[in-house]
């Protein structure tokens, strides 16, 4: 599955796996620099996806004159 089909969520689970490969003591350089650098990939994927998802929150938030609307959201807990 490549990083575009994959879902926020999806996408932090599988970066947790590779971060929690990447503390295990067994890897050889080699596959840590691999699996760091499909950490760094799917990192920048989910900062897209937040980046995305806040410009389209930004526009469902502003007031016909473009200023944004201020509202509360609550607080889960």
């Amino acid at each position: 599955m490549k990083n575009k089909e994959l879902t926020y969520e999806e996408a932090i689970i599988k970066l947790e796996s590779i971060l929690e490969q990447l503390e295990d003591d067994g890897n050889t350089l080699d596959e840590s620099i691999d699996k760091f650098k499909k950490g760094i990939e799917l990192y920048n994927y989910c900062n897209n996806l937040l980046y995305k998802a806040e410009g389209e929150l930004k526009i469902l938030l502003e007031d016909k004159e473009g200023n944004m609307l201020d509202i509360e959201f609550p607080m889960e807990g």
